[in-house]
């Protein structure tokens, strides 16, 4: 008589378990992984978006940008003044969709073929009894006027701010500032994003108003 050696079953409720198991496992290392994954696509983006603001300036000029050789910005060559420009007057705005710029926290560099120098900021810009307004000190800017805007020096949407800078050391000689057909370059640095280039170059004959291209 033959013996029946006895064998144990695998069971569908044990395939169940196992097949559950793999289930969960499974489930769990997906979640784990869409989760890396939407943490980086989320770091990817900020990155991104930073790149674009710290790349594309929020300050654009508006309109023209003029050269004063008064000494005095009103308009009137100076006896003892040489003919070169040392006084920059120009427009800002912000640029489409840009955000609020902090002027007082923004810089101002200066460059030409003779001259490398960083501009101070001046609280603000005398005035005379008639209005008219008296150059910064050397090597100093601020902010002549404003329009559309309220009181603070934060540029916002649809304002606008007049700036005067010194781009010399004196107004009545010619160790510094921008003689005749000298190119050069200011360079208005937001604290946050790129800096704004403005590259012109000073006419031939010196006026007391120049316009520059």
């Amino acid at each position: 008589m033959k013996k029946f050696q006895k064998l144990e079953a695998f069971t569908g409720l044990e395939a169940a378990i196992v097949l559950i198991a793999f289930v969960v496992v499974a489930a769990v290392f997906s979640y784990v992984v869409l989760g890396a994954g939407f943490f980086t696509t989320q770091q990817a983006q900020k990155v991104v978006y930073s790149g674009i603001s710290q790349a594309s300036s929020n300050i654009v000029i508006i309109g023209e940008v003029y050269g004063d050789a008064s000494g005095t910005s009103q308009g009137v060559l100076a006896a003892n003044n040489p003919g070169v420009v040392h006084t920059l007057i120009f427009t800002l705005g912000l640029a489409a969709g840009g955000s609020p710029v902090d002027m007082n926290q923004t810089v101002l560099v200066f460059e030409n073929s003779t001259t490398l120098r960083t501009l101070d900021y001046a609280s603000n810009i005398n005035l005379t009894s008639t209005g008219v307004a008296v150059t910064p000190a050397a090597w100093q800017w601020g902010i002549l006027s404003k329009q559309n805007a309220n009181s603070n020096n934060l540029l916002e949407a649809n304002e606008q701010f007049t700036i005067m800078a010194n781009v010399s050391s004196s107004v009545s000689t010619t160790s510094t500032g921008i003689p005749p057909s000298d190119q050069f370059t200011l360079q208005v640095r937001p604290p946050v994003g790129a800096a704004l280039p403005i590259t012109k170059e000073a006419p031939g004959g010196i006026t007391p108003l120049n316009l520059l291209y």
